[in-house]
């Protein structure tokens, strides 16, 4: 079972705390195809859908037979709408759709634990016992990730007790706030380090589990 050094939001070392192996010790060897399933769904359901073209009901013009039947020496058209024609209805247009899919839970589940034990296999994993901002501010929030922990790009677990923190990182660039019970595996992968608090780290422990 990893134990991992606990620091305060100054970087000062207060303790350690406990990883389970079958969540934080998932070997990424493997699971490449799990974890790229996973991301798909996310981005598929991340998609509008909202993209339109008029139909051969919709398109304006054609109602009447633009010549008669026979005698003219062309072809029998009864519109001008046929999509054959300029001007005619697309054929087979696109049309709004919802293109979400569901991917099974275990699989998500698992493809997070091997997405959270690689970063802690490569050093790219810290535990803060929590952050707990007096008030509001942007310009603490920097000074503790920027100055304090040397971090450019992160991705902060916690609970929802930290909204003084909420609010002062919201701003930043290459910083996302997420509760520890709304964690996406896309998001774990779009950042190159991972803060976990120490309540995140509890529930993760119990939860993933």
């Amino acid at each position: 079972m990893p134990v991992v050094s606990l620091f305060d939001k100054e970087k000062k070392e207060v303790g350690t705390i406990e990883l389970k192996d079958s969540v934080f010790s998932v070997p990424f060897e493997g699971k490449e195809v799990l974890v790229t399933e996973v991301v798909k769904m996310y981005l598929a359901s991340r998609r509008q859908g909202t993209h339109s073209t008029k139909t051969y009901a919709t398109i304006s013009g054609g109602n009447s037979k633009p010549w008669r039947q026979k005698g003219t020496g062309r072809a029998r058209r009864g519109t001008l709408r046929a999509s054959t024609l300029r001007g005619g209805a697309p054929a087979f247009g696109p049309q709004p759709r919802d293109y979400s899919y569901k991917v099974p839970k275990k699989k998500i589940k698992g493809a997070l634990k091997v997405v959270l034990s690689e970063r802690l296999n490569n050093n790219k994993l810290f535990v803060v016992k929590s952050f707990d901002f007096e008030a509001p501010k942007t310009k603490n929030a920097i000074s503790v990730l920027q100055k304090t922990w040397n971090i450019e790009n992160a991705i902060i677990i916690g609970g929802p007790d930290e909204k003084n923190f909420i609010l002062s990182v919201r701003n930043l660039k290459g910083y996302t706030y997420v509760p520890f019970n709304n964690i996406e595996v896309y998001t774990l992968l779009a950042h190159k380090n991972v803060m976990l608090t120490e309540e995140a780290v509890k529930y993760l422990n119990e939860v993933m589990d």
